[in-house]
């Protein structure tokens, strides 16, 4: 017996304002890591905040999107590129906590700090240094990394994903 996320969620309307919700629960959910428990987040948390952020857009629009498969198709396209991006970077930064390099015991500047004096190029290759905090293992949930979970929840994402590109439209009556 398989069971299949779009049949549980009812259509692929549904799922994909389900996955939008979950994205921009965990977009709100890392605001009150950052906010309220005062965990400072590394530029790659920042990076797949965003990725969140996006995928939250798109999977919302994909919702709106109504009877246009076609339309949603695309939309759930993007929203696989995405999820592989936000894979990488988790991935990156958990490898980064696993096998800390020598050079980070110093903490690199904020993201506001860099985009305030570095070049869009050079801030984007500063972002995948990884120096400093992207390799703080203090805050944790359950013994996992904020990183480790990521990757889990984008893993996730990305089951479901397929899910609803697998499904067949079925004509609307």
């Amino acid at each position: 017996m398989t069971i299949h996320f779009s049949a549980v969620a009812g259509s692929p309307a549904r799922a994909s304002f389900a996955l939008g919700a979950i994205c921009v629960a965990l977009v709100c959910g890392s605001a009150f890591v950052q906010h309220v428990l005062q965990v400072e987040p590394c530029p790659l948390c920042i990076v797949q905040r965003l990725i969140y952020a996006a995928l939250a857009i798109v999977f919302l629009v994909a919702g709106l999107v109504g009877a246009r498969a076609g339309l949603r198709r695309a939309l759930l396209g993007l929203a696989v590129a995405l999820i592989l991006a936000g894979i990488g970077v988790a991935a990156y930064q958990s490898q980064l906590q696993l096998f800390p390099p020598a050079a980070a015991a110093t903490c690199s500047p904020s993201l506001s700090y860099m985009f305030d004096t570095l070049s869009a190029g050079e801030v984007a290759g500063r972002l995948f240094q990884g120096h400093g905090d992207c390799s703080d293992t203090s805050f944790t949930i359950l013994g996992l990394t904020l990183a480790q979970i990521s990757l889990g929840v984008f893993a996730s994402l990305l089951l479901a994903v397929g899910a609803l590109l697998r499904r067949r439209s079925r004509p609307v009556v």
